[in-house]
């Protein structure tokens, strides 16, 4: 009885620590654009959808080699066809710390070459818009989209104008990792750097994590299709790829803390596997007793986040409000978001005036500057975002929430009548 007690003990100890690895531990999602049905754009011979497959497959083989306290998730491994919205579902679902979307460019100019990343935005060119209608236009193919996608049509510019103001809290580190990137492209294969840029891509819009797309060259580029299509460049490719997730990862284990608990670990490794002299082992200890002070002065930091000073927003006038008809059609402010019901005096708030709240799901969504009128809500939305930068604009008809695209469109032609 004594020796299964025992057992139990020492089993139940190992379920918890390996629990306590997993959870803490790194998980990035890679997309292959396209696939199955749909091809992507096609070449003189080849496909965009394998070549995302194979460069995607590549960066997941040598990122679960070099680091294997990673979990590599794949939307797709074979040559399926996969929804966007399911996409970023396998992402969220998974709560990857990183969302890698690859792709194959295309231009009807046969001289068009380089590689490009996307992060999140409205398209600041002609250029950019078209990439993203083409990434975006794979929903045509899909049962039931305009269900789906809540009226969004990929070939409308109106339908990108929801982007305009949509705010990525996610922005800066996904920009750096596209940053690095490019940087590494033009270094390990030789690519022709065509910078980050902005998009309205659907697949990032839904996912809730730092998230790029990557173009990786241009297919209808003779020269780009024969080294995105070989073995040799794809695997220049994927190194570059892996080359920049690795800063991004060694930033997220610096910012959770993680990097020290790799120190010690590696620490009791060394000593496991030779014996040190003294002499050393007091050097060791000495570090370690640094680290640790260093680890207890980072966890005393207070975080004041939440209880930052009240500040008082410039919101939508009273009048207007009172003005407005029960089926008309009004625009908010949404700044906050809880699983419980908060009071309007309550500190998380921050002072914001002219509170209201709609539930939605099983969470509280908290409104502010109500008004009929799109251009004064979008000046309060920008002073909001001082205070909450993760603010972005709604739509309501009847005190239903409707898609903000097509509220902007009726806005439109109301002010035009």
């Amino acid at each position: 009885m004594r020796k299964l007690h025992i057992v139990f003990v020492g089993l139940l100890s190992f379920v918890l620590s390996f629990g306590t690895v997993f959870a803490a531990g790194f998980t990035v999602t890679i997309d292959a654009g396209h696939g199955g049905k749909d091809p992507g754009a096609i070449g003189s011979f080849a496909k965009e959808k394998n070549i995302n497959l194979a460069v995607a497959l590549k960066v997941g083989k040598i990122i679960e080699s070099r680091y294997p306290e990673v979990r590599v998730v794949y939307t797709r491994k074979t040559d399926v066809f996969i929804p966007l919205e399911e996409r970023a579902a396998i992402a969220n679902n998974a709560h990857s710390n990183l969302f890698l979307c690859i792709h194959t460019n295309s231009s009807p100019s046969p001289v068009a070459s380089g590689s490009e990343t996307y992060t999140l935005g409205l398209a600041k060119s002609q250029a950019n818009m078209n990439v993203a209608r083409r990434e975006n236009a794979v929903i045509l193919l899909e049962d039931n989209y305009k269900q789906r996608y809540q009226g969004f049509n990929p070939n409308s510019t109106d339908s990108y104008i929801m982007f305009e103001y949509m705010q990525d809290k996610y922005i800066d580190r996904s920009v750096q990792f596209a940053s690095d990137i490019q940087t590494q492209f033009a270094q390990k294969a030789n690519r022709s750097d065509r910078g980050v840029r902005q998009a309205g891509f659907w697949v990032l819009h839904r996912t809730a994590m730092p998230a790029v797309l990557v173009e990786v060259g241009y297919i209808s580029n003779k020269n780009e299709e024969e080294f995105i299509s070989s073995e040799a460049g794809q695997e220049r490719l994927a190194e570059s790829i892996v080359s920049a997730f690795g800063k991004f990862k060694h930033e997220n284990d610096r910012r959770s803390g993680k990097l020290q608990v790799a120190a010690d670990r590696e620490d009791t490794v060394s000593a496991a596997r030779l014996e040190r002299p003294a002499k050393q082992d007091s050097t060791r200890q000495e570090s370690e007793e640094k680290r640790t002070t260093k680890k207890k002065k980072r966890k005393s930091t207070p975080q004041t986040v939440e209880e930052a000073p009240k500040q008082e927003i410039i919101t939508a006038q009273k009048e207007t409000q009172e003005t407005v008809g029960a089926d008309a059609l009004v625009f908010k402010v949404q700044f906050f978001t809880s699983p419980t019901k908060v009071r309007k005096s309550s500190p998380k708030l921050k002072g914001v005036k002219d509170v209201d709240f709609y539930q939605e799901k099983s969470s509280y969504k908290y409104t502010t500057a109500e008004s009929d009128d799109y251009n004064q809500v979008v000046n309060s939305f920008k002073q909001l975002l001082k205070t909450f930068p993760d603010a972005f604009i709604v739509a309501f008809r009847g005190g239903q929430k409707v898609p903000l695209q097509d509220a902007i469109k009726q806005w439109r032609k109301q002010k035009k009548q």
